[in-house]
């Protein structure tokens, strides 16, 4: 949540910064972006929706707007000195877009002051909600994007796969978390052997770190054990087909409590629904053709617990 003030000294709108993210490709992040934001529109909120996928670009499409002459891809490599001139009106109301990269591969993995740079400037944009959907994978940009917005929404659906991938994620982006917290070249090295999942020492979860850290810096070990409070990802469940595939976040949750002392708050679930697919092949929003669905009531209750920036958990009815 970010309060800022114009150069009168007046206070600004309220806004807040949520980056999608997910383990694995094809679970639909650019899909909930698009939509999220829509809902969010719905509610009279005024919604910027940025593709930072830096490899594979396709949030226009999925909003029904052609190619836009103007997109990141300017921003980054053209001179383009604010990236507000990057924003392209979507035809729905208080939604704008900025379009990602294309065919760039050297930008697949960007350098830390390009990164912050990009942050930077998508943190000045004027809206009451920034939604930034990130690129595929466990690659340390992908994580610290995540951690560079104000809060980070993780996107899981029920399959075992993506289950794998969310656990690895969330444990990457935490470890890369206190990798970003220290200058202490000693406890980076020892972080940097806990991210190799099959490490020698056997560090396996942030409580296994933090014993380690603490051994060569007791200081910096305390104030990662306080940083542990204040992570606290936000988790979706895409694409559930039932109820008990809806309440996998609440296992996700308890897994990550137990075993990584990392507290979840979990949004809520999207159903499935063949539409989505038919509705990304036609390239138009799903919002568009499908506003009644269940799929848009899914949604529409998650943007009720973002509206007021605070992330509400979904609850048992």
């Amino acid at each position: 949540m970010d309060k800022e003030k114009d150069k009168k000294g007046k206070q600004k709108r309220e806004k807040h910064i949520w980056a999608i993210a997910g383990g694995k490709g094809g679970i639909g992040k650019s899909f909930v972006t698009a939509n999220l934001g829509i809902a969010l529109c719905e509610r009279g909120k005024r919604v910027i929706v940025v593709d930072a996928d830096l490899g594979a670009a396709n949030l226009h499409t999925l909003l029904g707007v052609p190619q836009p002459p103007l997109s990141l891809d300017d921003f980054i490599r053209r001179g383009m000195r604010n990236i507000k001139a990057a924003l392209t009106e979507t035809g729905i109301p208080n939604l704008q877009l900025i379009a990602g990269v294309h065919d760039i591969l050297t930008l697949s993995n960007p350098k830390q002051g390009l990164k912050q740079k990009i942050m930077r400037h998508i943190s000045s944009l004027d809206a009451d909600h920034i939604i930034v959907d990130l690129g595929t994978g466990m690659s340390p940009h992908v994580f610290d994007f995540f951690l560079i917005s104000e809060n980070g929404i993780f996107l899981v659906t029920p399959e075992p796969t993506s289950l794998e991938n969310a656990y690895r994620f969330i444990r990457g982006v935490f470890f890369r978390r206190w990798m970003n917290m220290t200058t202490n070249n000693n406890v980076k090295k020892i972080i940097e052997t806990a991210m190799d999942g099959n490490n020698p020492e056997g560090i396996k979860t942030p409580s296994d770190l933090l014993a380690q850290v603490g051994k060569v810096d007791k200081e910096t070990a305390t104030i990662f054990k306080k940083g542990m409070s204040t992570f606290r990802p936000r988790l979706i469940i895409n694409q559930a087909r039932n109820r008990k595939e809806a309440e996998l976040g609440f296992a996700v949750r308890s897994v990550c409590r137990k075993y990584f002392g990392i507290e979840l708050s979990f949004l809520g679930h999207i159903l499935y629904d063949h539409n989505v697919y038919l509705s990304v092949q036609r390239g138009r929003a799903f919002f568009s053709d499908y506003p009644s669905s269940d799929v848009a009531e899914c949604i529409r209750d998650i943007a009720v617990r973002l509206s007021d920036g605070k992330g509400l958990e979904w609850s048992l009815s």
